[in-house]
């Protein structure tokens, strides 16, 4: 949504002179951010918002299809929301540390947060607390409105129970390393509620593009994983 523009000025931060930047809008990004959020608060659902970017052939900056975590970094990320009343008190709220004062969250620029993340070598990026987080207003342009974007924040915090996690078995052979021979994304197992003939539960390994995109972006068959597996 944004792209990192270097000023003439400079500032001087422990005795060393720095290049100054500002953040400046992306307008074809910033109608995608902003349909993002429409679709997120519309359908209260990371899956639901997946399956549409995907249905509409909708990718990332790198050409890659959005997932649930891509997107619930974008719907996460304070800045995109417009600093005005609404992100002041969500902040004073959830105790951020707010280097601002109110009248400065002017219901124009954008908020810039820091020490939001923890990143750490081999694992995901995690984020902190929001004591931890330091937050102030920055000098780019906000894009989502202050009460959507505290809004689309309940949401995540609601549905935090209900957060997707790439499915593991103990039983499916293939699990993680099966691809599909159409799109090339993953299958993983489905189980089912029917036994084969020895007893054991039949499961078949599934597209998780067929299944996210409701069949309008792959078709492959879902192949038998107990006769696979036993092939194999």
């Amino acid at each position: 949504g944004y792209e990192s523009k270097e000023l003439v000025a400079s500032v001087t931060i422990d005795g060393k002179e720095r290049k100054a930047h500002k953040l400046n809008i992306i307008k074809k990004e910033a109608e995608l951010i902003k349909t993002i959020y429409d679709k997120f608060i519309e359908t209260n659902s990371l899956t639901k918002t997946d399956t549409y970017l995907l249905q509409n052939h909708i990718k990332t900056k790198t050409n890659k299809p959005f997932n649930r975590f891509s997107i619930r970094s974008i719907l996460k990320n304070p800045v995109y929301a417009i600093a005005d009343n609404y992100t002041w008190d969500y902040f004073e709220t959830v105790g951020a540390t707010v280097y601002s004062e109110r009248s400065a969250f002017d219901g124009k620029h954008g908020v810039m947060a820091y020490n939001k993340t923890e990143q750490k070598p081999g694992r995901t990026t995690e984020y902190r607390d929001y004591s931890e987080w330091i937050v102030a207003v920055g000098k780019h342009q906000g894009m989502i409105p202050g009460a959507e974007w505290v809004k689309v924040q309940n949401l995540l915090r609601q549905n935090a129970s209900k957060s997707y996690h790439k499915p593991k078995s103990n039983v499916a052979l293939l699990s993680g390393l099966l691809f599909c021979g159409s799109c090339g994304d993953f299958m993983r197992p489905k189980l089912s509620q029917r036994l084969n003939a020895n007893g054991e539960k039949i499961y078949s390994y599934l597209c998780e593009t067929k299944e996210k995109s409701r069949l309008k972006n792959c078709n492959m068959k879902n192949p038998n994983g107990n006769i696979l597996d036993k092939a194999i």
